[in-house]
This record gives C-alpha cells, structure tokens and sequence, in this order.
C-alpha cells in the first residue's frame, strides 16, 4: 500500500469500527489481542499498514469483506446537519454516520458500474428564502422542475432518488429524527429514522430534511435555528400538498369552523398530519391564529401530543438500488458475490432473488 492508499484504510477502519460501536480497546479483544489498541489507532492514521493475517482478522471481527477496506472511493461528508435529542450518545450518532456512509459508496459504486453517475442539480438554488411566501414559492417550483404536478406523491423516497438524491432509513428509537449531509463532490444525502412513528410523521420528516438539504436562507434565518426549523417543517407542508390543492379541498374562502373529518380526508388522501394542515391553513389565512391554537389544545387534550385521528396508508421505501443491483447482475457486470457485497446480503440471499433460468 502507498501512503495514499493507506490513508483511505485508516479511514475505511475507522468506519468499519464505528458501525460496530466497538472502541479501539475492544477492537483489539475482540481479535484476541492479535494487534493492540496502539497499533489499531496507527493503521486508522494511516501511520502502519496491517499484514494480510491482520487485515482478514479485523475483516472477520467487524463482519465486513475484505474488499471494504481496499477500495477506494472513501466518501467524504462536506456538512452534517443532525435532528437530534441530546440523549443521542456520540456513539450511537458516528455509526449511524459511517452506516450511512456505506450504503452511500456501495450506492454510488453500481451507479457508475452501470454508467449512470451520481449528479444531481438543486432547481431552487438559486432563490434565496427569506420569508415563508418564498418557502411556498420554493415548493411549487420543486413540484415544477420535478414534474410532479399537485396530486399526492405515494412514495417520497423513491421520488426523492429518482431525481438523484440519496435517503438512508434507520430505526433507532426516539434520540433522533432525521439528517440532512451534504456530500462532497456527489449529490445530497439524507437519513429517515422509521422507528415508532406513524407513517405522515416519516413523509414529514423527509421532506423537513429535504429542505434542509436544498433551502437557502439568508444569514438572518441561519442564525435563528429556531426559526429556521419552523421554516422547514412549513416547506414540509408546502412539497406534501400544494397551496392551490389545499386551497380546493378546504374551500377558498375564510373558514370560522372546521369539522375533523374534513382534515381526516386530506391527511388520508395526501399523507400529511392534521397538525401541519390547520398550521398551513393559518399561514395561507383561511383561519386565523386563535382557531388554530383551539385546533391544537384540542388535538393534545383529546388525542395526545403525538397522536391523532386518520390512518395514512402508504408505503416509504426505496427499490432503486436493488433494482441497480439486479440490472447489473443481469447484463453481468458484475458476480454474485460483488452483489452481495454491495447490498450486504450474502450470497445465498442474492442467489434465491435470482429467477430461474
């Protein structure tokens, strides 16, 4: 290995370390002591480089192919915006990182096998957001510039990577929402905690990081974290159901009083929460602060602050990477084997998703 290369092995290390949330300490016991602690810190640093016997026991230990740590397109993460509790341990917060990092490179690695690339271009770049009417307005031309005129969108995630953009899904309890990474070089990268939540809560929390991802605000709103995140949950409503649509289904007119199965139809027909309905209605003035406010007291008083009438049924998940992978299987680009490292599968999964021929 040359230095470079070395420097890509103490990283891919590092990784592989972090996803199995072992210190260096127990890397090294759980290789019976093979190589020591200080050892393992040089190889992440690039200072050493591990014999083959060494590189196979480390391989083994953190249930990774060998290959992981020998290739070289290390994906680097330029920003890393967290929606996070502070119960999230360090810990807990550098594997979910360097898992998303995996899946990120093994992503891109079949899309340039089958020559697609990884660009992406941000349609609202170039608008600059400095008040909620310019969040509805980077809405609509999102929609716009992505062709998905103003019905319901039944699978984000699947929307989302279609136009380039990478989602990573996790289940980890509730010290987490969502992330939003902007990567070097290569297109965005976001990351969906599933775990316990309804599935308007997730659409939601997608679009949030979306906005995270592709929103730019002025320095003023940068500052103000705070309303800054009350500006992406507001584009999460804008992109779910467009202004003209909601306007349609609730009546144009200024309303006094709503009854809930009104609400209960749009959340079911469109996958947004009835909390960020009557919020959006107050915004685009159909009703007016104190209802909103009776709408919410309402809401936590007889349903919880987490729950709610209606039941959303979709589906959120992504088939395009294992669409690449099967493609590419099929034109034979690549083993079975490669497959299975690619998709983390073993060999015997990806050989019984195969028909046969």
């Amino acid at each position: 290995m040359n230095t470079m290369r070395l420097d890509i092995f103490g990283s891919r290390l590092r990784s592989a370390r972090m996803i199995a949330g072992l210190s260096l300490r127990e890397l090294s016991e759980k290789i019976d002591n093979e190589v020591t602690k200080q050892s393992l810190s040089k190889y992440e640093k690039g200072l050493m480089q591990p014999s083959s016997e060494v590189l196979f026991s480390l391989s083994e230990a953190l249930n990774l192919k060998v290959d992981f740590f020998l290739k070289n397109n290390f994906v680097e993460f330029k920003s890393v915006d967290f929606r996070k509790k502070r119960s999230l341990s360090k810990k807990d917060e550098e594997a979910i990182l360097e898992k998303a990092r995996f899946y990120y490179e093994n992503y891109s690695e079949i899309e340039n096998i089958l020559g697609i690339g990884n660009s992406f271009h941000n349609p609202i770049e170039d608008l600059l957001i400095q008040n909620f009417d310019d969040i509805e307005r980077a809405a609509e031309l999102l929609r716009e510039s992505w062709e998905l005129g103003s019905q319901p969108i039944s699978n984000l995630i699947e929307m989302l990577e279609s136009v380039g953009i990478k989602v990573y899904t996790i289940e980890h309890g509730e010290d987490i929402d969502g992330v939003a990474i902007e990567v070097e070089g290569g297109s965005p990268l976001v990351i969906i905690n599933t775990a316990n939540k309804p599935l308007e809560r997730i659409r939601f929390t997608i679009i949030h990081e979306l906005g995270h991802s592709l929103l730019k605000f002025t320095q003023a709103i940068l500052d103000d974290e705070r309303l800054m995140e009350k500006m992406c949950h507001y584009f999460a409503s804008c992109f779910l159901i467009p202004k003209s649509k909601l306007i349609e289904m609730i009546g144009g007119i200024k309303r006094t009083y709503i009854k809930i199965n009104e609400l209960i139809a749009i959340k079911e027909y469109f996958g947004i929460s009835i909390r960020a309905l009557v919020y959006r209605l107050q915004q685009i003035e159909i009703i007016n602060t104190n209802y909103h406010k009776r709408w919410s007291i309402w809401l936590n008083n007889t349903f919880g602050s987490k729950n709610e009438p209606g039941n959303y049924i979709g589906v959120e998940k992504s088939y395009r990477f294992m669409q690449l992978i099967d493609r590419a299987l099929s034109e034979e680009l690549i083993s079975v084997s490669k497959a299975a490292g690619l998709s983390n599968l073993s060999v015997s999964d990806i050989k019984r998703m195969q028909p046969i021929g």
